[in-house]
């Protein structure tokens, strides 16, 4: 078991420290009005890859074991992660290119689809198959990661997205942020 705590210690520690340079870069990039680059996109997608495996191996692994029904918490986890999946799934179709849904192509906001109901999608998508593999593992360790990742996307968008989205969209952007909810909602 020693292996375990070391890969996720290693995870971990990867996704702190390529956080803290993959944000700081990403800020600079807003600040700017620009677009990700593809260096930073590919840190992004590293980032968030270990993050991701230390997710995983704590539920595998069963770390920090709740006491909740084995079956009540495959099912739950399951249906989770294919909500997760489907939300997630369904707020990059929107967008219609990778190249828009990664933050390289900037030209249009995207208000259709799943993005009538959620500025943010793709988070949601992601945070509820995060929960799943969390739930059907059982893990209290991979919870709190679960948590971790949440306070990050949170933070992430109300300091870092939502200002430079105003900035890049003006008005269009803050008639949309008025009648759709960040997270979850009824269209206004």
């Amino acid at each position: 078991m020693m292996w375990l705590y070391t890969g996720l210690g290693v995870s971990i520690g990867v996704w702190i420290i390529l956080g803290i340079y993959v944000f700081s870069e990403v800020k600079k990039a807003y600040d700017r009005n620009g677009v990700f680059t593809s260096k930073l996109l590919n840190l992004w997608f590293v980032m968030w890859g270990v993050y991701h495996l230390a997710v995983i191996l704590s539920s595998l692994y069963g770390l920090w074991l709740i006491p909740i029904n084995k079956t009540f918490a495959l099912t739950g986890g399951l249906v989770l992660i294919v909500v997760g999946i489907i939300v997630l799934a369904t707020g990059m179709i929107e967008f219609r290119s990778l190249r828009r849904s990664c933050g390289q192509d900037i030209s249009k906001l995207i208000t259709t689809g799943i993005y009538r109901w959620s500025r943010n999608p793709q988070f949601i998508g992601c945070l509820l198959y995060l929960l799943g593999i969390s739930l059907a593992g059982r893990s209290g360790f991979a919870f709190v990661l679960t948590g971790a990742a949440a306070i990050v996307i949170c933070l992430y968008t109300a300091r870092l997205a939502e200002p430079y989205l105003e900035r890049l969209y003006g008005k269009e952007y803050r008639l949309y942020k008025s009648r759709t909810g960040r997270w979850i909602g009824i269209p206004k």
